[in-house]
């Protein structure tokens, strides 16, 4: 195998089995091409690194709903293209552009008459408003050994379903529906007869994105307005506590008013020895009982009172789950906002890229990786104090140290690819004027779950959360 990553002249033992079972008619042409393909690849090649896109018939597929339009956002191969309907062209394996016009005007009548989109029950009509096609490059051409280029060279497209017309004057949605009708034979699929392609796509509505899947068995989905919002997706934060600590609490000027008047007691009654000892019986009583009466005896304030370990756990972990909720948001702009509700200062920026780095950035064209679930384990609260700052506002701050994991979700070429990482990390929270926020994040270790080793982060480089 040569570092071009093409595949092996020679076949493995694997490969020849698959030949062998065509032989024999085990299994079809195509499913043993793949496992010859998979075979002859190396787990150090960059396509077997990459693992997506793969051979056969592929969609991507995002939905808007925007203020006057639902808008079907398409990538689309030509292998799925050849499946929806005869698309004549005069090179099977490309569209040229001047072949796009009449390929929008066929695909325009398919969806007319295949595909249903609603809007609170009515039908609305679809107009292609852009197409185009990719430029594939050539290397990855070995991962398509059944379908070649008709595999690798899509189309992108916008459909458009208008809201506001004269035949659908719909101003407000409550409801829209999209009913999805082709799903095309898994061809890398090994059961026989091959089962129809999951479609997995996303959709976006009111500025939240969502991961939807659409089946065969259940093709319709239906989103509706005002059910969802960031907001609701965001974790619930305990409010900042603003009872305030006594510099000097009542018991203690209680022991003192109390020890004085008895000590002055025995004073009086010549028994001073008496009373001093009797003094120092009641307020060393009252120091150790600590009486909650008489309040207004306090003098000063010290600052607010700290929470318990388990409410600034809870604190700790409704910031971090709210990190990962923010980029939910459809928008970038959006996302920074959500986020700056749980992050302050410079490292704002810092963590609204790393993170953007590490789960929402676009693999390959097309790609798009979203946060399905974030689980905070085990948290430690190191230290905590409360003090009042430069600007007189009572702030309590802490040091946590916690282990968590996101399980994430990679939809490119119309599959997915499903994947969880575990962390662990120490954390600077403080309560400010405008609310508890994470002021320094150090990941402290990260590992895949399949089981692979703690990798230590290095210090000088960029963490990404």
């Amino acid at each position: 195998m040569k570092s071009s990553c093409w595949i092996s002249s020679r076949f493995s033992a694997t490969a020849l089995i698959a030949v062998l079972c065509v032989w024999v008619g085990i299994v079809p042409q195509s499913h043993a091409l793949h496992v010859a393909v998979a075979a002859e690849m190396p787990r150090e090649s960059c396509f077997f690194r990459s693992a997506h896109p793969q051979d056969g018939p592929h969609i991507d597929l995002h939905v808007r709903v925007e203020a006057d339009r639902v808008l079907l956002e398409i990538g689309i191969n030509l292998v799925f293209l050849d499946w929806l309907g005869e698309f004549p062209r005069e090179d099977a394996e490309r569209v040229d552009a001047s072949e796009l016009p009449s390929v929008a005007k066929r695909l325009e009548r398919v969806f007319a008459e295949r595909v249903r989109v609603t809007a609170d029950g009515v039908a609305l009509t679809p107009e292609i408003t852009e197409i185009g096609i990719n430029d594939p490059d050539e290397a990855l051409l070995p991962l398509f050994p059944v379908s070649g280029w008709r595999g690798l060279r899509k189309l992108k497209l916008e459909v458009s379903y208008e809201l506001v017309t004269t035949a659908h004057p719909l101003k407000t949605v409550d409801e829209v529906a999209l009913l999805w009708p082709f799903y095309p034979p898994d061809l890398l699929s090994l059961e026989v007869p091959q089962p129809p392609l999951e479609i997995a796509a996303e959709w976006s509505g009111e500025g939240l994105r969502t991961p939807i899947t659409l089946r065969s068995a259940s093709p319709e989905y239906r989103w509706r307005s005002g059910v969802s919002s960031l907001d609701a997706r965001m974790a619930r934060l305990p409010p900042i506590p603003t009872a305030a600590l006594p510099l000097i609490p009542s018991w203690c000027m209680l022991a003192i008013v109390v020890g004085a008047i008895v000590a002055l007691g025995g004073y009086v009654l010549k028994r001073p020895r008496v009373g001093a000892l009797a003094a120092i019986a009641l307020a060393s009583s009252i120091a150790i009982t600590r009486p909650a009466m008489f309040p207004r005896l306090a003098i000063g304030s010290a600052g607010i009172a700290v929470p318990d370990d388990a409410a600034l756990s809870e604190i700790s972990s409704a910031l971090l789950t709210n990190v990962y909720r923010a980029f939910d948001a459809d928008e970038e702009s959006a996302t920074y906002d959500a986020l700056a509700r749980s992050v302050s200062g410079p490292l704002l920026e810092k963590m609204y890229r790393d993170v953007r780095a590490s789960l929402v950035v676009e693999e390959e064209e097309g790609a798009m990786s979203r946060v399905l679930a974030v689980d905070v384990g085990a948290i430690v609260i190191e230290n905590a104090i409360s003090f009042t700052s430069q600007e007189g506002h009572p702030v309590v701050a802490m040091t946590a140290r916690i282990a968590w994991r996101v399980d994430g979700r990679v939809t490119h070429w119309g599959h997915t690819h499903d994947r969880s990482n575990a962390y662990e990390g120490r954390f600077e929270i403080a309560s400010l004027p405008e609310g508890w926020r994470i002021g320094k994040a150090d990941v402290l270790s990260q590992r895949r779950i399949d089981g692979a080793p703690v990798v230590p982060i290095d210090p000088g480089a960029d963490d990404e959360l």
